[in-house]
């Protein structure tokens, strides 16, 4: 995707999960499990765009479906909110064509 992105001007990056973005969703007390988020922007979040991905894999039990494990699950997380414009402003439609460029113009 990242090279589709590439060639077709709709820039892709590749942000690598540290244990720390895992560490920020676990729970901080003995009722809960998972913390969803904290009140800042993912702006004045320290890591604030790729912890949204720790917190889906350690939701949804994708940690368990690791590649070391019996049952490995491929997994990405595409984070579009920085995409997405100001609220109620026109999105830019960003990754739409490097999506297409991997998935759709090879079969066309």
């Amino acid at each position: 995707i990242q090279a589709a992105g590439d060639e077709w001007a709709d820039p892709f990056e590749i942000s690598t999960l540290r244990r720390d973005d895992y560490d920020f969703h676990r729970g901080k007390s003995e009722y809960e499990d998972v913390l969803q988020c904290n009140n800042s922007p993912s702006s004045a979040t320290a890591r604030g765009h790729q912890t949204p991905a720790a917190f889906l894999i350690e939701a949804s039990g994708l940690e368990k479906h690791g590649k070391e494990s019996d049952k490995p699950l491929p997994y990405s997380h595409l984070d579009i909110a920085g995409s997405s414009g100001p609220f109620p402003g026109v999105p830019t439609g960003a990754p739409i064509v490097a999506l297409a460029a991997q998935f759709v113009f090879p079969r066309c």
